[in-house]
C-alpha cells in the first residue's frame, strides 16, 4: 500500500491508537480503520479513536476543517535593521548609563545581562511592525511540483530502506530536480527581461541591483527573534526559556507525556553558551579527558562508528562460535534530570578552572520556564535540576557528567553515545557470560542511584546474539523491575 500511495500520490492516515479490541486475551489489539486522502481542501484537525465499550470495534472520529478555519489572517513582522543598527550605536541612553563600571558581584553581572537584554529588546521592538503575511512567491509549474513530490517520496523510501537501487533512484531524482529548478529559473529571468523596458517601474531597481559589487555586510545582530516572546511587551532573559511541545510520533495526542519538550532560549544567551563551550572543549576534549567509550558529542566520532563497534565484536564472536549477550539501557529524561551540585562536583574533579565551574554552575542553576501553547503563556516555573534544553553547551555537560561511568573489570565491553549505555560480552557458554556481565550490571545501577540518574526498564533491553538457530530468552534484572528482552528474530542479531 505504501508504494501505491506513492503512486498515485495520496496520503494514508490511521488512528493513533487501536480500533479493535478482541474479547480473547490471548489476541492483541489491532488498528482495523484507516483513512485514505487524496485532493482533499480540508485540513485534517484529528483523527482519534472513541472509547465506545458496547463493542469490540471502536469507531474513529476524524475531523475536517477549512484551511483558513477560525484563525486570525496570519500576519508577519518587518523589521528595518537599518534603524537597529542606529539605535544600538547610541549607547548613552538610561538603560546602559545605571550599567555600574566597576562589576564586583554576580548581582552586578545579572544587573548587567538583563539591562543589555532589555535594551536590544526595546530596540527591535521599537523598529518592527507587524503587517499582513501576503506571499510574493510564484508557484511551480505542475510538472516541477509533481517532480518534487516523487523526488520527497524517494528519499522516504531510501532512508526507510536504504539498498542501493533505492538510494540510486533518490539520487538520479535530486539531480533532475535540481536541474528543472536551473531552468525554471532561467525561464522566469528571460521572461522578465523580455518584459522588462526602461519606462518599467522595475527597470532601474533590477540595474541598480545588477550594479552592487560584492555581498551586502551582516549587521551585528541578525533577526534575533528570539528575543522577542511575544506582542505583550513581556521580556525574556537569558535564563528564562519557553518551552513547547513537539508531538512524539505513534503517540496520542491526548497525553502529556506523547509530547517531547523543546526549549526556546534567548539568542544573547546562546552567543554566550558558544563562548563557554569552547573553552569546556578545549579542557575536556583538548586534554583527552573524555572516555574512550564515550562516541557522542565529540570530533570524528558518530553513533554508526559505535553501532559498527559492537557489530564487528558480535562477528568477531560468530567466527570462534562464541555467543553474545548485550544489555542496552536507556535513560529516563537524561538531560532534565541532571544533579546540579554533582555536576559541579564532577566539573572540579575533571580540573576545570574555577572561574569556568563558577560561571558554567551559575548559569545553569535558578532558570525559569513557561510553556506555550499557539499564542498562550503559562506561568514561570523554577527548574531545579537538568541542563537547558536545547543549549550547545548542555551535551558537552552531559557528558562530563557521566565521564565517570564504572568501566567493568570483568571483560564486559561498555559502549556510550551521550545518554545510550551498552554492557555486552561474548564467550562460548552462556553460564560464563551472564555472572559476569550481572556484575557489571550491578555496578552500574549502583554508580546510577549515587548519582540520581533513573533508567526505564520498559525501554531497556536484553539481546542474545547466537549462531546457533536454537534461541534462548532470559531477563536480566535491573534494580528491582527486570529488563524487558528482545528476541534474536526481532533484532539486527539475523542480519550478522
Amino acid at each position: 500500500m505504501e508504494a501505491f500511495a506513492e503512486d498515485i500520490h495520496f496520503n494514508i492516515i490511521p488512528p493513533l491508537s487501536p480500533t479493535l479490541y478482541h474479547n480473547n486475551d490471548n489476541y492483541r489489539p489491532d488498528i482495523l480503520d484507516i483513512a485514505l486522502i487524496k485532493v482533499v481542501a480540508l485540513k485534517l484537525s484529528c483523527i482519534e479513536t472513541l472509547q465506545c465499550l458496547n463493542s469490540d470495534h471502536r469507531p474513529v472520529l476524524m475531523r475536517l476543517s477549512s484551511l483558513a478555519g477560525n484563525c486570525p489572517p496570519p500576519k508577519k513582522t518587518i523589521t528595518s535593521w537599518q534603524k537597529v543598527s542606529a539605535a544600538l550605536e547610541e549607547t548613552d541612553t538610561p538603560i546602559l548609563n545605571n550599567i555600574p563600571n566597576d562589576i564586583i558581584s554576580t548581582d552586578h553581572i545579572d544587573y548587567a545581562i538583563g539591562a543589555l537584554t532589555n535594551h536590544i529588546t526595546t530596540v527591535v521592538e521599537n523598529s518592527t511592525r507587524v503587517v499582513p503575511a501576503k506571499s510574493d512567491r510564484k508557484e511551480l509549474p505542475s510538472d516541477v511540483s509533481e517532480l518534487i513530490r516523487a523526488k520527497n517520496a524517494a528519499l522516504r523510501r531510501a532512508s526507510k530502506y536504504p539498498t542501493c537501487e533505492n538510494r540510486s533512484h533518490a539520487r538520479a531524482l535530486q539531480r533532475e530536480v535540481k536541474a528543472r529548478m536551473k531552468e525554471v529559473r532561467n525561464e522566469n529571468w528571460s521572461d522578465l527581461m523580455s518584459e522588462i523596458s526602461p519606462s518599467h517601474r522595475a527597470y532601474w531597481g533590477l540595474a541598480k541591483a545588477l550594479k552592487t559589487e560584492g555581498a551586502v555586510p551582516t549587521p551585528a545582530l541578525k533577526k534575533p527573534d528570539s528575543l522577542k516572546r511575544s506582542t505583550t511587551g513581556k521580556k525574556l532573559t537569558w535564563k528564562e526559556a519557553v518551552v513547547i511541545g513537539i508531538p512524539k510520533p505513534g503517540k496520542p495526542r491526548d497525553l502529556p507525556a506523547s509530547y517531547r519538550p523543546i526549549s526556546l532560549l534567548s539568542v544573547l544567551g546562546k552567543l554566550f553558551e558558544k563562548t563557554l563551550k569552547t573553552r569546556l572543549s578545549d579542557h575536556l576534549i583538548g586534554k583527552g579527558l573524555i572516555i574512550n567509550e564515550q562516541f557522542g558529542f565529540k570530533p570524528n566520532h558518530s553513533c554508526p562508528q559505535q553501532a559498527l563497534r559492537l557489530i564487528e565484536y558480535i562477528s568477531n564472536g560468530f567466527k570462534v562460535k562464541r555467543k553474545t549477550v548485550a544489555v542496552f539501557f536507556d535513560v529516563a529524561k537524561a538531560f532534565d534530570r541532571v544533579w546540579h551540585a554533582g555536576l559541579k562536583y564532577k566539573l572540579y574533579k575533571l580540573e576545570l578552572p574555577d572561574r569556568l565551574v563558577i560561571i558554567i554552575h551559575h548559569y545553569i542553576s535558578n532558570r525559569h520556564f513557561s510553556f506555550r501553547l499557539d499564542n498562550t503563556y503559562s506561568s514561570m516555573r523554577p527548574i531545579r535540576a537538568g541542563v537547558p534544553q536545547g543549549s550547545t553547551l548542555s551535551p558537552l555537560l552531559y557528558s562530563a557528567y557521566v565521564n565517570d561511568i564504572p568501566r567493568p573489570s570483568t571483560g564486559v565491553q561498555l559502549a556510550l553515545f551521550a545518554d545510550d549505555t551498552a554492557l555486552y560480552l561474548r564467550s562460548n557458554c552462556i553460564r560464563n557470560i551472564l555472572p559476569r556481565l550481572q556484575r557489571a550490571i550491578d555496578e552500574l545501577t549502583q554508580w546510577l542511584r549515587l548519582w540520581r540518574i533513573d533508567v526505564n526498564p520498559e525501554k531497556s533491553a536484553s539481546i542474545y546474539f547466537d549462531y546457533s538457530p536454537q534461541k534462548l530468552q532470559f531477563p536480566v534484572p535491573i534494580d528491582t523491575p527486570p529488563s524487558t528482552h528482545v528476541k534474536p528474530t526481532n533484532s539486527v542479531a539475523t542480519q550478522l
